[in-house]
């Protein structure tokens, strides 16, 4: 029989909490492969098939949920920067601070920014992945919409600091600056994340050469992949992670992970509180 996988081992990037400023960083490794892929376009698996390949650490969403700090500001800063107008755009040095550590990049919020980065590591292949809008969106609005709107985390946005300082405003911020304003219209809300999906799409078509860039998708596995990087083929199957169903169960233990970070963080003033209520029923 199966041993049975505990959360920690299944979703492992949600158990690492980091505290690194990456403003006193830079680049240790040479950024060697972006790939431009939305959220909800089998980035997990891609992360997991780039690090098999050896590209270490490949950059993923996940990777800002660890390190929440610096990263969301940075993150922000440079959202602020393309979107925005605000404030200055992030030059090589700033990414070298940012994605130092790093050899590969895929997911959001990387994926905003591959004309910039490719301009930044102009030796860098570039890798487009795709799935047909539509699914895409159906995707999207079973999973991070669904996750967006869910009452635990509007609760939660009231309980944890961290969720409201940092996490909260960067993706606002994020998904605003991609997809257009918030709206409660479905119709409207469906063409907005579907003409930001094409949009992102076509500006690394337009920018980068397409001997540079591999279109790609994940049902081809290994071998247009590792022709392209220059890679050996691993003998083993092409991941697939992160399902519609694996998303919920990933969702709940970050949730999880939430509620147990509030409680840490409300408990002195919930102690005092209590300790204000006894005094008043005993003295008062």
């Amino acid at each position: 029989m199966a041993k049975t996988m505990t959360d920690r081992e299944r979703f492992p990037d949600y158990f690492v909490e980091e505290d690194v400023d990456r403003r006193k960083c830079t680049r240790v490794v040479p950024m060697k492969v972006l790939v431009i892929g939305m959220l909800r376009t089998g980035t997990l698996s891609m992360q997991a098939a780039l690090e098999e390949l050896g590209y270490k650490s490949t950059h993923h969403m996940h990777k800002v949920f660890q390190n929440p700090g610096s990263e969301c500001i940075m993150w922000r800063e440079a959202l602020e920067a393309k979107y925005q107008n605000k404030g200055r755009k992030f030059t090589k040095k700033d990414w070298d601070q940012l994605l130092g550590h790093c050899q590969a990049v895929v997911d959001v919020p990387a994926a905003a920014f591959i004309p910039e980065l490719y301009e930044a590591y102009p030796d860098a292949k570039v890798v487009i992945v795709q799935r047909d809008p539509d699914r895409w969106y159906e995707s999207c609005s079973r999973t991070v919409m669904k996750f967006s709107a869910s009452p635990q985390l509007k609760i939660l946005y009231f309980l944890d600091r961290w969720l409201v300082m940092r996490l909260a405003p960067f993706m606002g911020l994020l998904l605003t600056s991609l997809f257009g304003p918030k709206t409660d219209d479905p119709v409207k809300r469906r063409e907005n994340w579907i003409n930001g999906y094409k949009n992102a799409y076509d500006e690394v078509r337009r920018i980068v050469p397409p001997e540079k860039r591999l279109e790609f998708s994940l049902g081809q596995g290994w071998e247009p992949l590792c022709n392209f990087l220059g890679n050996d083929v691993p003998n083993k199957p092409f991941p697939h992670v992160n399902d519609a169903a694996s998303f919920d169960a990933g969702i709940k233990v970050l949730v999880n992970r939430m509620w147990i970070r509030a409680a840490k963080q409300n408990l002195p003033f919930v102690v005092g509180a209590l300790g204000i209520v006894a005094a008043w029923w005993m003295y008062g």
